[in-house]
């Protein structure tokens, strides 16, 4: 039977403390998957085709076409509400 080899390392190397930063990060990650998911899963049951009128013409697409779209335009406009707060912000003294 071998003997252990000691290493270099402790014994008893605990993990750094998250900062306020990285938690928020993480619990907007999980949000981010959770609406993903539940987006994901709602598309996936509603396949039937649709009549959608768009600006210039009317078409049938499938439902999840229009759900994904929608989903993808909410999150663009998010982010560019969000680039604009941020930059708005930046500019007062």
């Amino acid at each position: 039977m071998a003997t252990p080899q000691p290493t270099d390392r402790p014994t008893d190397v605990s993990r750094p403390a998250r900062t306020e930063a990285e938690r928020r990060h993480r619990q907007r990650l999980i949000a981010a998957a959770v609406v993903g998911v539940l987006v994901a899963v709602f598309a996936l049951i509603n396949l039937n085709d649709v009549k959608v009128h768009w600006l210039i013409s009317t078409g049938e697409i499938p439902l999840i076409v229009v759900i994904v779209l929608a989903f993808l335009l909410g999150v663009l406009a998010d982010r560019l509400l969000l680039v604009r707060a941020k930059r708005k912000q930046r500019a007062e003294p």
